[in-house]
């Protein structure tokens, strides 16, 4: 079975929170398209498979890096919309921390991990340990952070800042419009690819448990 890999993850609070604005930021623009994706096609060679999504979750990585690059000269160039992130970024923390979520705990936890694996002398065993703990712990944060970013006084805030935030960013950078047209069309093409591979693992099941009664 194809297992997909987690992207590597960044320490310091500044720069987790300001790659989910990213992200929340492009999902706004991308609109209804990211959901409208063509039927796959027949399943292909696995190995060449998991080489193309990970050659995507490469390209979205780097254009996400890109991106929050340009998202923080922006801010650094407009101190109003510096403001109005602090202030989301304090709504989020709160939230989660009613719902009984530690965010800061999280970010700190992360960051010993990452410090840790930074170490010359981890066996194998040892990386594999830390890197689980580091895919929970952030997982745990993530979603924390996505369920406060669905309450509609969070949402507003939200789309207060994006519609602020997108025009300034290309404003500060002109190829902003360019880097979020690319990251749209990588994101249909790995949704598309994941959803292929995902259907041919149901696929191979399915007739493993058809066979299973005749043996």
């Amino acid at each position: 079975m194809l297992k997909f890999h987690q992207p590597n993850f960044r320490n310091s609070r500044s720069m987790l929170l300001r790659t989910g604005l990213v992200a929340a930021t492009l999902l706004l623009a991308a609109g209804p398209a990211l959901s409208q994706q063509a039927a796959p096609g027949a399943m292909a060679d696995p190995n060449q498979v998991m080489q193309q999504i990970q050659s995507m979750q490469a390209e979205m990585q780097q254009i996400n890096q890109r991106l929050a690059g340009i998202q923080e000269e922006t801010l650094q160039a407009n101190p109003e919309l510096a403001e109005q992130r602090d202030e989301l970024m304090a709504t989020i923390d709160s939230g989660m921390q009613e719902s009984g979520h530690d965010p800061e705990s999280s970010r700190e936890k992360i960051e010993q991990l990452q410090s840790e694996l930074q170490a010359q002398d981890l066996a194998p065993e040892q990386a594999q340990a830390l890197e689980q703990e580091l895919r929970e712990t952030y997982g745990s944060l993530e979603q924390a952070q996505a369920q406060v970013m669905q309450q509609p006084e969070v949402q507003q805030q939200l789309t207060s800042l994006n519609e602020a935030m997108l025009p300034a960013m290309e404003a500060q950078n002109p190829q902003t419009e360019a880097l979020i047209a690319r990251l749209q069309r990588t994101q249909q093409e790995y949704q598309a690819m994941v959803q292929q591979v995902m259907q041919g693992q149901q696929g191979q099941q399915d007739q493993q448990g058809q066979a299973a009664p005749d043996q």
